[in-house]
């Protein structure tokens, strides 16, 4: 189903193509901090729903359906019918919709116009499908008038549940004009439109206390909050219209899912399920979106910084120094009926926040905030090696958790994602390939900002730490007979010798040594891996492989930018171009040209890309994807705090002309332009030292 999405602050709604929610729609609805305020929102003209025309969220900050509300005699050629439209927005922590009914008519009609709705204030876990036992209390709605003395022109009902958390939850519904019938689950009137005539209802939804501005205000205010958006991002033009297209859907993704706790701003990380801060996925994006919008890095880095661990906490999986995994803020999480009110049940988030650092500052140059977080980096690094290395030989390992939280603390955290050859579980404290990466690049790219800060001898540590665990690691993870990396290693220390797409991720961290290098390339577009549409996270040949997993066969696209990043980085600018073309193709089929979370792992001979049904959309870190597509192929590399840019592009056959605009290194502004006949860069502000290879 093609859902239609707006998110504003705390502030999302899911809707189906008629713009309505429905109770066996799990996903859809009106959600703030993990409840789901409004369950049920059901248009009717003449007791029906109005026949669809078209539905379209593809702006981001306004959702717009049209349809056709059949009212008198019907014919082949002839019907008596209305124009409906519904233009919905969020601003200020209020929802507005605005329905407008067109009478195209020689006639004056009358149509009887109904919206059922309903709250279920539903923990988002609920929706999900998690059952509880015991639930709060439901109270009747309350109709009421919105304010004294406008009872002729508003009505209001006021739905409220009452947690087990002892939460009080409102949704305030407010109707003008006032509706002709209006009780506790629908609003009901009697229009009466003109001939060539339209008449307008507004409807503001209001979960807890917000007060409505305005349709018009809000939705100016918004336009122009996404014009300073789009603004303040490095604009690129290139000769391809798809690689366009998904750069610009990229961008507008990202600022509708931007959030702030009061640290700046950060990606959350997709809807419906993950509109919270979420550390893997958090920080990815923000490396990815580095050269077109750092200002998100450094919002996620305060804000994991301001969370991370201070305490041991089974429970939550809590640890001093360990970044968290995600932080959830409803009813359940509240009463610790699931861990993740603020979980740490992640192996990767800790060294992908140093990493995010220190590339953050290899962009910018900025000093100041590399001081600021040089507490929770000691701490960052004190984890890895305390609590990270559970039996001391070297490798970053997890445990699966034993409580209600996650057994996979990877990214491909299903519990069934760690597999054998056999398709034997893999049990045990489990050291994962890409982790070990991640570390790598920590240590290895931090010595810089260290030595900028004055911090040599901790600098020299790191760069020897990271030489000998690359040393550790191909030795413990190189298996000869696939010419492979294995998955990872399990308890007993034996490689899970599965080929999957993580490996993508150890070439982008540089942990793989030159002379692997050229294998792994090879690997990762190879027919078991690469389906057409991009990596697989598990090779075809496998016994656990199935194309509609979610993590044995599926395609993401993040991790496809990881693997893209890894070979343009390591010169392997044609098994590049390959996987973005892979991208493209995919973006091309897809709602707004928006690259999904995850699809199957089907073959591209089998026909178009098949979707994942639960995957979310928009999801950060598949819109960050474009983002690094750009990168990889343009070969951005930052050098000396920002105070360098290398570049070294290589463009796919596909693509003749990139053209970035606007990008920030350091205190420079420099427009970069590439064509068959050469490189271009104009540095417009500051100072910068260009090397184009």
């Amino acid at each position: 189903m093609n859902q239609l999405v707006t998110r504003e602050g705390d502030l999302f709604q899911v809707s189906d193509p008629h713009g309505d929610y429905t109770p066996e729609l799990g996903g859809c609805g009106l959600f703030c901090r993990d409840t789901r305020y409004l369950s049920h929102f059901v248009l009717t003209v003449g007791g029906a729903k109005p026949d669809l025309f078209s539905s379209s969220a593809a702006e981001n900050y306004i959702q717009k359906v049209y349809g056709e509300a059949r009212t008198g005699a019907q014919g082949i050629f002839r019907r008596t019918s209305l124009g409906v439209q519904r233009q919905r927005i969020i601003h200020g922590g209020v929802m507005y919709e605005r329905i407008l009914l067109t009478n195209r008519e020689r006639e004056a009609q009358t149509a009887e116009v109904e919206l059922a709705f309903g709250a279920d204030f539903a923990d988002l876990f609920e929706a999900r499908g998690v059952s509880r036992a015991r639930r709060g209390e439901l109270f009747p709605g309350i109709v009421g008038e919105a304010q004294a003395g406008q009872a002729a022109t508003v009505g209001q009902v006021t739905l409220a549940y009452v947690g087990l958390d002892g939460v009080r939850r409102e949704t305030a519904l407010r109707f003008h004009p006032a509706p002709d019938l209006l009780t506790a689950d629908q609003a009901r009137w009697q229009m009466a439109i003109p001939s060539q005539g339209t008449v307008t209802l507004n409807v503001t939804v209001a979960p807890g206390l917000a007060q409505p501005a305005g349709f018009d205000t809000a939705l100016a205010e918004l336009r122009q909050s996404y014009q300073e958006w789009s603004a303040a991002c490095t604009g690129v033009e290139s000769d391809s219209d798809p690689l366009n297209r998904l750069v610009a859907r990229s961008l507008l993704d990202l600022r509708l899912l931007t959030a702030d706790m009061g640290h700046g701003l950060f990606p959350v990380a997709g809807i419906p399920w993950y509109a919270v801060p979420f550390g893997r996925d958090s920080l990815i994006t923000a490396l990815q979106a580095l050269p077109f919008r750092p200002d998100l890095a450094r919002g996620t880095l305060r804000t994991l910084a301001a969370l991370q661990g201070r305490e041991v906490n089974a429970w939550r999986q809590e640890e001093p120094g360990k970044i968290p995994h995600e932080l959830r803020f409803g009813e359940m999480a509240a009463l610790d009926e699931i861990p993740y009110g603020r979980y740490y049940g992640t192996v990767d988030a800790t060294p992908l926040f140093l990493i995010l650092l220190a590339e953050y500052w290899a962009w910018t140059g900025d000093t100041a905030l590399a001081a600021e977080l040089m507490p929770a980096v000691r701490l960052a690094l004190d984890w890895i090696d305390r609590f990270g290395d559970r039996d001391g030989d070297g490798f970053l390992e997890f445990l699966a958790d034993q409580g209600l939280g996650l057994a996979v603390q990877s990214w491909k955290d299903s519990p069934t994602s760690m597999s054998h050859r056999d398709g034997r579980s893999a049990e045990g404290a489990l050291a994962v390939s890409e982790v070990q990466g991640y570390v790598y690049a920590a240590k290895r790219r931090l010595a810089p900002v260290l030595e900028a800060l004055g911090e040599g001898d901790l600098a020299a540590r790191l760069r020897r730490e990271a030489d000998a665990l690359q040393e550790r690691f191909h030795a413990a993870f190189w298996m000869e007979d696939r010419q492979f990396y294995a998955l990872a290693l399990d308890g007993a220390k034996q490689q899970v010798g599965t080929v999957t797409s993580d490996i993508g991720h150890c070439l982008w961290s540089g942990i793989i040594p030159a002379d692997g290098a050229e294998a792994v390339a090879r690997g990762l577009v190879s027919p078991d891996l690469f389906s057409g549409w991009g990596i697989r996270t598990l090779s075809s040949t496998e016994a656990t492989y199935n194309p509609m997993s979610y993590h044995n066969g599926s395609v993401w696209p993040h991790d496809n930018s990881l693997a893209l990043l890894g070979l343009a980085r390591s010169g392997f600018s044609e098994e590049a171009g390959q996987v973005a073309a892979g991208l493209l193709e995919v973006a091309a089929h897809c709602q707004y040209h928006r690259l999904p979370e995850l699809l199957c792992g089907f073959d591209r001979g089998e026909g178009e890309p098949v979707a994942y049904p639960v995957a979310c959309s928009p999801q950060a870190w598949a819109a960050g994807t474009a983002l690094a597509v750009v990168e990889a192929l343009l070969g951005l590399e930052p050098l000396a705090g920002g105070r360098a840019l290398r570049l070294r592009p290589r463009l796919p056959a596909w693509l003749g002309q990139v053209k970035l605009s606007g990008l920030r290194v350091g205190n420079a502004v420099v427009d970069v332009e590439v064509t068959p006949s050469g490189t271009t860069a104009n540095v417009r502000q500051g100072e910068l030292d260009v090397t184009i290879l």
